[in-house]
């Protein structure tokens, strides 16, 4: 399920709950954004709903699936690498710098 709304934190433009997608509606037709929080479902089903979960608490396994989500969002916007890795150094609460960030996403 897709909603378009304004209910997530601030710092992102779309956010996953469970298998239910929350994209801004500025960003109604940003391809590449639902196919990185689609990939935030699949983690989700493929774990049985747990994974999510415990990437709240395990720092490793949230970067793995960042990197999986933005690799995927990279196929739609593929000169963003750079841009990418710096949300990824500085979003999530990961102790990761840009450049490790970019070798990841590359």
């Amino acid at each position: 399920m897709i909603i378009y709304c304004n209910l997530m934190p601030a710092r992102f433009n779309g956010y996953t709950v469970g298998p239910v997608i929350l994209i801004r509606p500025s960003k109604r037709g940003d391809a590449g954004l639902l196919a990185h929080e689609k990939v935030h479902v699949a983690q989700f089903w493929r774990t049985l709903g747990i994974g999510p979960l415990l990437s709240l608490f395990i720092p490793s396994l949230r970067l793995q699936y960042e990197v999986e989500a933005y690799r995927k969002q990279l196929e739609f916007n593929p000169g963003s690498a750079l841009y990418f890795a710096g949300f990824i150094s500085t979003k999530y609460g990961l102790s990761i710098s840009v450049t490790d960030a970019l070798k990841l996403l590359l």
